[in-house]
């Protein structure tokens, strides 16, 4: 018998051994299309080369000494010397910033004689102590980290080929003269920096024109361990790393304890949350980030037990695959937006270092249909994938996930992805003089930026994707890549000791055992045996955005009861483990919780009649519709404009009768620099245009001006507030309590209906309030009644005849009908307005 069982077990294993093969036979095979050869590697290696030539060249030619190149005029961008455009220009100090940050990128493509002559360039013409107020978490990232990555190339380039033997660390020496600079940023009560030093006067001094911001962002104070401590440990004076780590420990201290979550704006001088929405994204992203790299930096297992805190809490409430969200700190079940910003790209590729792939694999895969959409990821999407900040800036996010999914998966699948990068760049973002940032991904406008980050970061990550390593002078893996790319030698953990205080007490996430918890990531939970492990992930996410036909099959009813608002069907989908995903054009992606092997079979129909209250999306999100009604003759309050609100400035909601006045048109009508015609708009209502700098900044010179309210039109041609959800305007990172005047939000078609009133009319009269409490309108809620028929596709095997959680399948695609009739209540179409937070620009890169 005992024989009998071995005969069967070998028969078995062989049957398994040939059912591998056989599997990974077709895998091989699947591969070929999608494979990439040494030849046709070097052929896009080269034209990245050319591309960066053609960049980095126009800089040098048309902005040096110049911080950024304006690629559409032809010149540098000199500050003070342009229209400000608030916070976007605290980066730049006059201090030749895209020379610094492209350091070490030169090294990376091999560009040897050019590095050397920019390492001259910045050594003999480069100034850090000018009269500029600058944001210091920018200055850090890209200036400090750029001085500090020239100065490790260098040193590497003496010691490996004996070349520059010339160099005394004078890059090093500029970077402590900055590092010093920086300092009386943190001389706060708490230890969290202020967000902005003047580089000479600092931040108390009468002359530094700063000092009087109360908040900062998360990551703004949580991303400078990494450049801090190497310049502690590079020159021997830990007042840096002391500095920042003591920040990080504060931040550490003030998380919500229930969920292990940050927000992301915090106090400097009480600690207490200012906004407390949390995500992955801009606000918070790389904090996350350099706690994980502190811990591979530095050797210091604090960081990665904080680190593995906080991951396990954002796998549970922020990751909702394919997408991440942002939630409430404090209640993070809830989401509290509907969109996504483009700086969470970065996340995949931390979730590749930490050696957690699946869900690095899902939300690239999504992140990328988006793009292919649009050829470059908008600033913002929302969770069904339409654009909610048409701005692309040229960021890197993307493209840095793409090349460390590769490098773990070495599935050429990423080359495809990063070709696909290499060509849109190419064919939409390039001009005669360097590359332009794209102002509206769908129309393809340029705007006339290209940002120092786009050399430091977008060349080194795609020239990286299609290199071997005999084609960079230097083993990348005894590098950490900073969050703006530049290169720290893992031997600094060698280098001096961390400090031997600790502000907070090591904290159990009760997640002691979980796989990754202490150690680097292995390569069996890496690579599962199963060689189209990424592929199969991927497939399920391919037909994301389009819409597809479900094959006619036999389907059954399931009905639902249905009582009061509808919620005990959703309820009970819920308990099913069902999740539905929003897809473009009504396609839903059908998702079980349950682990257990799907048990149905065939389409499905699920009918829920739900009378549901008509609230704009903007309202269910959070946001309360405002609008401007014109009230004076011949008009008479019949003109009613929707308009999105404002996160600062005086709240609307809170005036019982709103806002009224005349209106007036500031002068300049962008109102980003000092208004001129502040006599004609003295308790008037101003009119400026959105665009050139942040809406605070507008703000801030119209209150000057003495306005009583403002009203911000759309500089984006024909949006109207029909066919594009209203958003909150948000203020900076410095605090906007200064700002008193209520603000408002219209679309260029609604501001054009106001515009034309005033060319017309002399004396033109608005009143601004919640839109529910317009002059002559009573407030009411009108009913809906929606059918909403759901044919379910199940994909896994199945028993039909029951009904329970772990019958479903894992995975299913779901199309989605909407059947709407009016009340008697209302015959009108029910209105759209959506939840989102924007800026004049883009955020900035955190």
């Amino acid at each position: 018998m005992k024989e009998h069982r071995g005969t069967g077990t070998r028969e078995i294993v062989k049957l398994g051994n040939l059912l591998l093969i056989h599997c990974a036979v077709l895998w091989i095979s699947s591969l070929g299309v999608l494979s990439m050869d040494a030849e046709e590697k070097k052929i896009i290696r080269d034209q990245i080369i050319e591309m960066f030539d053609h960049a980095y060249g126009s800089y040098m030619k048309f902005a040096y000494p110049a911080d950024e190149l304006m690629p559409l005029s032809c010149r540098g961008r000199v500050r003070g010397l342009e229209p400000s455009r608030g916070d976007i220009d605290d980066a730049m100090g006059k201090f030749s910033l895209t020379l610094i940050d492209t350091l070490d990128t030169l090294v990376v493509l091999n560009k040897l004689d050019a590095f050397e002559e920019a390492v001259k360039k910045v050594v003999e013409e480069v100034r850090v102590d000018n009269d500029v107020v600058v944001s210091v978490f920018e200055t850090n990232i890209r200036v400090l980290g750029g001085l500090l990555g020239g100065h490790v190339m260098a040193v590497m380039l003496q010691n490996k080929i004996q070349r520059m033997q010339w160099y005394k660390d004078e890059l090093l020496h500029l970077a402590k003269d900055l590092g010093y600079r920086l300092l009386p940023a943190f001389n706060t009560t708490s230890g969290l920096p202020y967000p902005r030093v003047n580089l000479r006067y600092g931040v108390h001094n009468p002359y530094s024109r700063t000092g009087t911001e109360s908040d900062t962002c998360t990551a703004c104070a949580g991303t400078m361990i990494l450049e801090f401590a190497a310049l502690s440990r590079l020159t021997g004076d830990s007042v840096f790393e002391d500095h920042a780590r003591r920040a990080l420990d504060v931040l550490w201290d003030k998380r919500q304890k229930g969920s292990d979550l940050v927000g992301t704006v915090i106090n400097i001088h009480s600690g207490d949350w200012i906004r407390r929405d949390s995500g992955v994204g801009a606000g918070i992203d790389s904090y996350y980030e350099y706690l994980l790299k502190a811990y591979v930096l530095l050797g210091d297992s604090i960081y990665l037990q904080r680190f593995n805190t906080h991951y396990a809490a954002i796998m549970k409430y922020v990751s909702q695959p394919p997408l991440l969200m942002s939630v409430h700190m404090h209640k993070p079940t809830v989401n509290v937006r509907g969109w996504m910003d483009s700086l969470l790209a970065f996340f995949p590729g931390l979730q590749v270092l930490r050696g957690d792939l699946k869900p690095a694999i899902e939300t690239h895969e999504m992140l990328y249909q988006v793009t292919k959409q649009h050829n470059f990821l908008p600033e913002a999407f929302t969770t069904d994938f339409a654009v909610h900040w048409a701005q692309h800036p040229l960021r890197p996010e993307f493209a840095e996930s793409t090349y460390f999914l590769y490098k773990a998966t070495r599935d050429p699948y990423y080359l495809k992805v990063g070709k696909s990068i290499v060509d849109s760049l190419n064919n939409h973002a390039r001009v005669s003089c360097g590359f332009a940032a794209v102002q509206d991904v769908r129309t393809g406008r340029h705007e006339d930026r290209m940002d120092s980050f786009f050399l430091a970061e977008m060349f080194k990550y795609l020239y990286l994707l299609f290199s071997e390593k005999r084609d960079v002078p230097l083993d990348i893996d005894d590098y950490v890549f900073t969050t703006e790319a530049h290169l720290l030698p893992l031997s600094l953990s060698t280098v001096g000791t961390s400090c031997m205080e600790n502000a907070t007490a090591m904290y159990s996430s009760g997640n002691e055992h979980e796989i990754f918890a202490h150690l680097c990531p292995s390569e069996q939970a890496l690579f599962p045996n199963n060689p189209a492990y990424a592929q199969t992930i991927r497939g399920r996410y391919k037909n994301l955005l389009k819409s597809e036909t479900v094959p006619s099959s036999p389907f059954s009813g399931i009905t639902l009861p249905l009582h009061d608002n509808g919620l005990q069907s959703l309820e009970i989908l819920k308990s099913m483990g069902i999740t539905l995903i929003p897809m473009k054009d009504g396609v839903f992606h059908f998702a079980s919780s349950n682990k257990a092997e799907s048990s149905m079979k065939g389409v499905y129909t699920l009918k829920l009649i739900a009378e549901l209250t008509q609230t704009p999306s903007g309202e269910e999100q959070g946001i309360t519709p405002l609008s401007v009604q014109i009230v004076s003759p011949p008009f008479l309050g019949r003109v009613v404009l929707t308009a999105g609100p404002a996160q600062f400035g005086l709240d609307l909601t809170n005036e019982e009768h709103g806002v009224k006045g005349s209106l007036a048109k500031s002068i300049p009508l962008s109102a980003c620099s000092k208004i001129s015609n502040p006599e004609e708009l003295q308790g008037k209502i101003a009119i400026a245009q959105r665009g050139d700098c942040m809406f605070a900044a507008k703000a801030r010179n119209l209150q000057t001006a003495g306005v009583l309210g403002i009203i911000i039109i759309d500089n984006t041609e024909d949006s109207c507030s029909e066919d594009t959800p209203i958003f909150q305007m948000v203020g900076d990172d410095g605090g906007t309590n200064d700002i008193t005047v209520p603000l408002v939000f219209l679309f260029s078609k609604e501001g054009k209906i106001l515009l034309e009133a005033i060319e017309e009319h002399q004396n033109v009269d608005v009143l601004l309030a919640v839109k529910s409490k317009q002059y002559g309108q009573e407030e009411r809620e009108d009913k809906l009644f929606q059918e909403l028929s759901f044919h379910i596709q199940l994909t896994d095997e199945a028993d039909v005849k029951e009904n329970r959680a772990d019958s479903f399948g894992r995975m299913a695609a779901v199309s989605f009908e909407t059947h709407v009739t009016s009340s008697p209540a209302n015959s009108g179409v029910p209105e759209k307005s959506g939840l989102s937070s924007d800026v004049d620009q883009e955020p900035e890169q955190v």
